[in-house]
């Protein structure tokens, strides 16, 4: 039996075991791991597009921001406010002082500072006082809302007494009442 012959059915039996091997190896070697790698690349592409958007949004909005700042250079040189650096109550009174001395009696508090995660630091000061005139306070308003330094004037009240001529810029008996809120901004960041 040495010399014996296989059969067509062995020959078929043994081509089919082949084609099974074959397509077994084919599927645990190449198949397997590719599928792997095509759903490894397909993960990393999603991230890529997340990351993609992130960038863009960011890009926007920097090119928002540089066209703000564009503009805000482009104005004259007397509109542009600076930042003052932090601890600037000091100076914050002083002015505060100087300007609200034109009034007849004034009155100033403040709560703490609120310091932000940016190093931006908001000084508000609660402010109140009084003129004979309502051009006088116009005048101490405008010049509160016009310093060199970055501040904010709002929840301004304008209460006038009851005056005997009638004309609102002379109140006589008892003046212009002004109240507001002025925010002081500053920043604990050194350049």
């Amino acid at each position: 039996m040495s010399n014996s012959k296989l059969s067509k059915k062995d020959i078929v039996l043994v081509g089919l075991l082949a084609v099974i091997v074959i397509g077994v190896v084919y599927y645990m070697c190449f198949l397997t791991p590719l599928k792997k790698e095509i759903s490894s690349v397909s993960g990393q592409c999603g991230e890529l597009d997340l990351q993609i958007t992130e960038l863009e949004a960011k890009a926007a909005s920097m090119d928002g921001m540089q066209k703000e700042l564009d503009e805000i250079f482009k104005r004259p040189k007397k509109e542009i406010t600076e930042i003052a650096p932090y601890d600037n109550a000091k100076t914050v009174m002083n002015f505060l002082n100087g300007i609200l001395a034109r009034s007849n009696e004034y009155s100033l508090s403040s709560p703490d500072p609120v310091i932000g995660e940016d190093g931006m630091v908001r000084r508000v000061v609660n402010l109140s006082f009084t003129c004979s005139k309502y051009s006088t306070a116009k005048s101490i308003l405008k010049s509160l809302a016009s310093w060199n330094y970055r501040c904010l004037l709002g929840n301004v009240t304008v209460s006038a007494g009851d005056g005997d001529d009638g004309n609102a810029a002379s109140v006589n008996k008892s003046g212009v009442s002004v109240s507001a809120t002025m925010t002081f901004f500053e920043s604990q960041k050194i350049n």
